[in-house]
């Protein structure tokens, strides 16, 4: 089944290169131009037709993306200043402060509310004398 084409928005195969495009760099600076060039598109006419097809604005859309694969690190043994710049923050406070905005907690707090079974999260190191 093909996914419905919007009116004054991308086609499917425009949406799904903008979104491709976005996810193989998300470490990295996106600018608007760039995406409206894989669409073929004028900077303005793309940010307006990507808005109409996805419901939210090209800049949103990306943050969101980059929080997604925040969260997603979080689950791993990286630090919160290495998945800042592995999501395409330009450091640990710009991840925490999008991040609160976003989320409604600091990154650091949500991870701490992640923990389950399987949760491969890093250990503090044990100190002599402190085993049970």
């Amino acid at each position: 089944m093909r996914p419905p084409v919007v009116v004054g928005g991308l086609t499917p195969l425009q949406l799904r290169r903008v979104r491709d495009s976005i996810d193989a760099r998300l470490d990295q600076d996106i600018t608007l131009a760039q995406l409206a060039e894989d669409c073929g598109l004028s900077t303005s006419h793309f940010a307006r037709a990507f808005s109409r097809s996805t419901g939210t604005p090209p800049h949103r859309w990306l943050t969101q993306r980059r929080i997604e694969r925040a969260k997603a690190l979080m689950h791993t043994e990286a630090s919160l200043a290495e998945i800042a710049l592995m999501c395409g923050f330009s450091d640990q406070s710009h991840l925490t402060r999008v991040f609160a905005q976003t989320v409604g907690v600091t990154p650091g707090r949500w991870r701490g509310t992640q923990h389950g079974p399987g949760m491969n999260m890093r250990q503090p190191p044990q100190r002599d004398g402190d085993a049970l």
